[in-house]
């Protein structure tokens, strides 16, 4: 599972740079989420930095972490090599990460910054078995 955030990309895409109130670090709040099949996560982490970002979650069944590095495109750190990433900046605000296991689609992430101290992702997933699904999860901050 990826969920997933990204801020100030070492290279603009569109001609944009990613807002950078999207630097630090981000806490999933569980309560105003939604997600797919099987249990919710306990708690979530993603640490935001001008390399990319590192993502961890707890769930019933343990930890997962996984990171991705955008100094060259998109590097997905912590999966199994068939898994590849694509990063598309909509707006500033606004980007499209999506994950690929042998060139099969697996999970579009919008990711959308919607104050300085909130972020919303809408991850549309195409598990390999099974139903496609839709979360949407809320990342906070504390308020400066």
């Amino acid at each position: 599972m990826v969920i997933s955030l990204l801020f100030h990309l070492a290279v603009p895409l569109l001609g944009q740079q990613m807002d950078s109130q999207l630097r630090g670090e981000w806490n999933l709040n569980v309560g105003k989420s939604s997600f797919g099949p099987g249990p919710a996560p306990k708690a979530g982490h993603v640490s935001w930095t001008e390399h990319g970002w590192a993502f961890a979650i707890i769930t019933p069944g343990g930890i997962y972490a996984d990171a991705v590095m955008t100094d060259n495109g998109c590097t997905l750190i912590g999966v199994p090599n068939e898994y590849s990433c694509a990063i598309q900046l909509l707006t500033p605000r606004h980007l499209r990460f999506t994950m690929k296991e042998a060139g099969a689609v697996r999970r579009v992430g919008d990711i959308e910054l919607l104050d300085k101290n909130t972020t919303k992702t809408t991850h549309r997933v195409t598990p390999k078995d099974g139903e496609s699904f839709t979360e949407t999860t809320i990342w906070e901050r504390e308020s400066e």
